[in-house]
């Protein structure tokens, strides 16, 4: 998730430095700063944020932005830069929040090799967030990604509130096959 955030804020970075000459907020700059933002995310996210996500965020960003009063230029300084990110990582983490999770016709809910290697990236980033080392994290991920493709739970499966015992207990075993190679 972080890494989405990150792109956020480099796509609102670029085109905030690139912009015209004049300093001001037109109407033609708020359409092209948020219809390069709503690329940005779409192009990055590979189907973690909905639609309706990524105007969220590209609307609430560019709010945010007029809300402290910052001109298309002004991503000169690093602590505009820095706000600029925060300002990205709240809209995406708001947009969570308030927009219902990706159905299953939303979501390809099939494995392949690209959502399989996001899916324990976020996995492997969470365990680190929470204490475990890279490699015990690696190995979780990889355990929980070949049990759930043998228990049939696609990507999408994995926010049905349904299936969220048995994920819960796949991924307790697989901690257990870990503490058991220790």
């Amino acid at each position: 998730m972080n890494k989405f955030l990150n792109y956020i804020s480099i796509a609102l970075l670029a085109l905030t430095l690139f912009s015209c000459n004049k300093n001001e907020w037109t109407p033609e700059k708020e359409a092209d700063f948020k219809a390069e933002l709503k690329k940005g995310l779409k192009n990055t996210s590979k189907g973690v944020f909905s639609d309706d996500q990524v105007n969220y965020i590209s609307n609430c960003v560019f709010e945010k932005i007029k809300s402290k009063n910052l001109k298309p230029n002004d991503a000169d300084t690093p602590e505009t830069s820095i706000m600029v990110m925060q300002m990205g990582k709240d809209c995406a983490q708001e947009s969570f929040s308030k927009s219902k999770p990706l159905s299953a016709a939303e979501v390809n809910n099939t494995w392949n090799s690209e959502n399989e290697k996001t899916y324990k990236n976020l996995i492997k980033e969470m365990l680190i967030k929470s204490g475990a080392k890279s490699e015990e994290a690696s190995l979780i991920a990889d355990c929980a990604i070949s049990k759930l493709k043998k228990e049939n739970i696609g990507p999408a499966d994995l926010q049905d509130p349904k299936k969220g015992d048995l994920i819960q207990k796949i991924g307790k075993s697989c901690g257990e096959e870990l503490m058991k190679r220790k």
